[in-house]
């Protein structure tokens, strides 16, 4: 080994490091995503719930977001998520950059862009990773993160449901 092997090794260590910490990645790094996600202090952090999508040219979803806890607003528990926007599939990957509209169980409403990927994993499963930006309402300004696993079935769209591991979290996009 020469003797500046080990400064290189530990240079590149450094700058993994950093990079995971700052979240830096492609969508599809779910690990470097989720551990983002589970590290920041969050505006709101749901850690249940389910979504399903249907993805062609179009995708349009809905589902529930539970067990969400959001510092300042005790009362808020859940919310309602309907998502529209649209949708690209290739062999590999299906992608949707969407409008959102999160309706939480207080009446208040948060509104997000959103682009998520449904990677597919074994048989029909799937992991969905996605990141936004709220454009209005409660928890604005904030960065979304989520990510979560589910199935997909392809009939005349891709549809997905997604049911395990749903965690969606919005953190300060003031930081």
């Amino acid at each position: 080994m020469s003797p500046s092997t080990p400064r290189r090794l530990t240079a590149g260590a450094a700058a993994l490091a950093g990079a995971l910490t700052l979240g830096l990645g492609t969508l599809g790094t779910l690990g470097s995503t989720a551990a983002s996600a589970q590290a920041l202090p969050a505006l709101v952090r749901c850690t249940g719930g389910s979504f399903t999508m249907a993805v062609n040219a179009a995708a349009h979803g809905l589902g529930t977001l539970t067990n969400c806890s959001a510092p300042g607003h005790p009362g808020l528990t859940s919310g309602a998520i309907t998502m529209s926007g649209l949708g690209t599939i290739t062999d590999t990957l299906v992608t949707t950059t969407t409008t959102d509209k999160i309706t939480w169980n207080t009446g208040e409403v948060t509104n997000l862009t959103e682009v998520r990927e449904f990677i597919p994993t074994v048989g029909n499963r799937v992991r969905e990773v996605g990141t936004g930006d709220s454009i209005s309402g409660l928890f604005h300004p904030s960065n979304e993160e989520e990510f979560g696993r589910g199935t997909q079935s392809v009939n005349h769209a891709h549809d997905f449901t997604i049911n395990n591991g749903l965690t969606v979290a919005l953190f300060d996009g003031a930081l």
